[in-house]
């Protein structure tokens, strides 16, 4: 008997400090929601590790909107975006045929603000010749970083 009085005592002591906690966080992510100037960056700037089988990527569409093919970073409001990319993949093992191949894969990311999304493809060497369904590679976040971000 002593034992459940303690517990609920413990649980009704801790129940107050829950609730403020997801308050607060609620109150922090529409903070972050509602601030014009929070973003974080998408980028293909940096080459992958060929070592761990990631190469190059190009960005075609965020969110079905086409985007310069010269350019290497993209700053984009938090939240979900999904981004079109083309593999670049140059490993030795890998015979680029004729006819169709599916080099063009759609990404989801979850953008975070004050956050860096490094893109890569990672290379399937066992399905390598599996050019028509795609199943050779797959596009990745192979890096993130914190990093101060502003529109």
């Amino acid at each position: 008997m002593k034992t459940s009085k303690k517990l609920s005592f413990i649980a009704m002591a801790m129940a107050p400090m829950l609730a403020f906690s997801t308050q607060a966080f609620d109150e922090q992510e529409s903070a972050e929601t509602l601030d014009p100037t929070a973003c974080g960056i998408v980028s293909v700037y940096k080459r992958p590790p060929e070592t761990k089988r990631l190469y190059h990527v190009v960005i075609n569409t965020i969110d079905g909107v086409p985007v310069g093919s010269n350019s290497h970073s993209f700053v984009l409001s938090p939240g979900k975006h999904k981004i079109k990319v083309m593999e670049n993949i140059t490993d030795s093992y890998f015979t680029r045929r004729r006819g169709e191949m599916l080099n063009y894969k759609v990404i989801e990311i979850d953008v975070e603000a004050n956050m860096r999304y490094y893109l890569g493809a990672k290379y399937n060497r066992k399905h390598k010749s599996k050019l028509k369904t795609g199943e050779y590679w797959d596009p990745v976040v192979w890096k993130t970083q914190e990093k101060e971000c502003e529109v």
